[in-house]
């Protein structure tokens, strides 16, 4: 009796483990889901914001701070998801601090994201989720 109760105990306690484990498993998913979902939030707002400015300001390329720090939140929340992407989010930060130098530098516009490219983006990472889900 003693060594069946022995060995309940030991079979317990792997089972504590397991569900540790497990646990442990499914909030590190959950985590990587909410960080996708903060990318892809600050992103959207990042263009949507970048849209209405252009909209409003007849599309005259101004430095704007505003966007800049948007595009840069942006980027640091896609970081751990895509570094490409995240790259590219960083030159829109930039070419927003001083879009003159930027329109000026022959190709340099061809490392700015295109808005339109973007909604493309988020609309697949937003696909991605709901499959996950």
């Amino acid at each position: 009796m003693a060594l069946g109760l022995a060995n309940a105990s030991k079979g317990l306690g792997v089972i504590a483990q397991v569900v540790g484990l497990v646990e442990k498993a499914l909030t590190k998913r959950g985590t990587r889901i909410d960080k996708k979902i903060d990318a892809v939030k600050a992103m959207q707002k990042a263009v949507n914001n970048t849209r209405l400015y252009l909209v409003k300001s007849k599309n005259n390329y101004q430095p704007n701070a505003e966007l800049s720090n948007l595009w840069s939140d942006a980027f640091a929340a896609m970081v751990p998801i895509d570094k490409s992407l995240a790259r590219q989010l960083n030159h829109s930060s930039r070419f927003w601090s001083d879009p003159h130098r930027w329109l000026a530098e022959e190709g340099a516009m061809e490392l700015i994201p295109d808005l339109e490219e973007l909604d493309e983006k988020c609309d697949s990472i937003i696909v991605e989720l709901e499959n996950r889900r």
